[in-house]
């Protein structure tokens, strides 16, 4: 459809003019001369065959139809300048495109975000989450964080499992230790104190325990890391992700299993929740940051990298979280 607009070279000559009340003021803000701003303006008089100006002595004074045409472009090149204004700026700033699992993208990655930023402020970095195998070749995920295990490489029979993929295609991915995985049993203070007394590690199936779907062998791996026998239990409360079984814990709703890496964080936030049985018992698998080898030429995606990398190390100091196995 053809719209009834008018001459688009007009427009500007009279938002000026109609702003600053003056042929002259217009002219010079727009480097052109007076006679072009005034032609314009007849032209766009002649368009809609209204007046829009009262010409005074000294100043031009806008009609009702031309204050109204007024507000309306002025709307319109204000939108049109913020949304160049965002293309602009979008133009000279890199973007990556990151993909995290969820607690770990609200509890670790992005509190963090915002010291990278400031690092490096032609960096745009796009969060996803997902506990999805990571596509590193199709162009759409710059930088992965995935938690598993790396292909062709021995774990201890001991060590509980974890049975997320973190990539189908490991040609040409590099990855990077964030910091090791081992998972513990958490609760509310006034749930263990309420309870029956917890003497040794079996002693936590009189208690209901939460399962997170993501880590459905959490349990049986934990109580076997531990020499129990694990009896399951179809009453027991299952929930999709690591926060909300936390905040299930925390609720008194029972005994959840967790990263270690989330327990200190919530740990860290409050005291109300506590670790139901030590130690942690460590995972056959890591935290790793995941990227592809044609982006090593990326000056963006290693800047991230790096910065996930020294990030992973401070974590690791301050939560004491050692390399060797912690149970």
């Amino acid at each position: 459809m053809r719209r009834r607009l008018p001459p688009l070279a007009t427009l500007r000559p009279f938002e000026a003019t109609a702003r600053l009340g003056s042929f002259t003021l217009a002219a010079q803000e727009l480097s052109l001369t007076q006679g072009a701003v005034s032609q314009q303006v007849r032209n766009l008089e002649d368009f809609l065959g209204l007046k829009l100006f009262e010409r005074q002595a000294r100043r031009l004074d806008l009609t009702d139809e031309g204050r109204q045409l007024f507000a309306s472009v002025q709307r319109a090149l204000d939108d049109l300048e913020r949304t160049v204004g965002r293309l602009v700026v979008r133009g000279e700033r890199v973007v990556l495109n990151v993909t995290a699992m969820p607690t770990l993208a609200t509890v670790w990655l992005m509190p963090r975000l915002a010291a990278f930023a400031a690092l490096h402020p032609d960096i745009e970095l796009r969060l996803a989450t997902s506990i999805e195998p990571a596509d590193l070749h199709g162009g759409n995920v710059d930088v992965a964080i995935r938690v598993g295990k790396l292909p062709g490489r021995a774990y201890p029979r001991e060590h509980a499992n974890i049975d997320l993929v973190m990539t189908e295609r490991w040609d040409g991915v590099i990855a990077d230790s964030l910091f090791p995985d081992a998972i513990v049993p958490v609760a509310s203070r006034a749930l263990l104190a309420e309870g029956a007394p917890i003497e040794g590690p079996s002693d936590l199936q009189a208690y209901p325990l939460i399962h997170t779907v993501s880590r459905q062998r959490a349990w049986p791996d934990w109580f076997r890391a531990q020499g129990v026998r694990f009896h399951p239990r179809l009453a027991d409360p299952e929930c999709g992700h690591f926060f909300i079984s936390l905040q299930a814990a925390r609720e008194g709703r029972g005994i959840a299993m967790v990263p270690e890496l989330i327990f200190h964080h919530a740990r860290a936030q409050s005291e109300d929740l506590v670790a139901a049985w030590l130690p942690a018992a460590r995972s056959a698998g890591e935290y790793y940051v995941l990227t592809h080898e044609t982006q090593e030429t990326s000056r963006a995606v290693q800047a991230f990298r790096q910065w996930l990398v020294e990030e992973g190390a401070r974590t690791r100091t301050l939560y004491g979280m050692a390399d060797a196995p912690v149970a």
